[in-house]
């Protein structure tokens, strides 16, 4: 892509009307837009980006855009996710979202990426998880989120004890990457425990 399509396909984005689900202070949640496909596309494949995120497989346009069909049921799902958008700069920066989400149960595995690698470090994947845990609590009812670290990733390591998560154990040598089995951190973090350390 030359540099007059990528200041075209910026200008798309700054014209997209974005309506927030979530409102945030530097960025808010909004419900991704197929407008936004390639964008993602983008995201998944990047090899930096996708290191952390365990992409493996490549992924095409066409797997993206399949995102974006309606579920059957709208009212059951097994995993919602909303893009990070930046308020300031007027674009979108990344995703953050909950899967494998039981009803019955009452959990999910939480989950977030920034695809711009300029955004990082800055504490917004932070914000942004803040903004989803108070959602997936207060809205969604959940009554545990729990979420899977693996060791190289020393940022989300130290996040994930920032946002109040506890560590159940670790799963010895259960992820492969670069060519080396590291081990996997599980994290969980409790209703009860989320409500009162956001007391008032």
């Amino acid at each position: 892509m030359t540099e007059s399509e990528e200041n075209k396909q910026d200008d798309k984005q700054e014209d997209l009307e974005v309506f927030p689900f979530i409102e945030g202070e530097r960025i808010d949640l909004v419900a991704s837009n197929s407008k936004w496909a390639e964008l993602q596309l983008k995201w998944n494949n990047n090899p930096n980006v996708r290191r952390y995120s365990r992409n493996m497989w490549p992924t095409t346009l066409e797997e993206v855009k399949k995102w974006y069909e309606p579920p059957a049921d709208r009212h059951t799902r097994d995993h919602v996710v909303f893009i990070i958008y930046h308020k300031v700069d007027k674009r979108p920066i990344g995703f953050v979202g909950f899967g494998r989400i039981s009803w019955v149960n009452r959990n999910a595995n939480i989950f977030g990426s920034i695809g711009e690698p300029e955004y990082w470090g800055k504490g917004i994947i932070g914000e942004a998880t803040k903004l989803l845990i108070k959602y997936g609590f207060t809205e969604l009812n959940f009554h545990k989120i729990y979420a899977g670290v693996y060791s190289p990733n020393a940022r989300s390591l130290r996040a994930a004890e920032k946002l109040g998560f506890e560590k159940e154990g670790v799963l010895k040598e259960q992820q492969y990457v670069d060519g080396q089995y590291h081990d996997v951190h599980k994290f969980s973090l409790f209703k009860r425990d989320w409500m009162k350390a956001n007391e008032k």
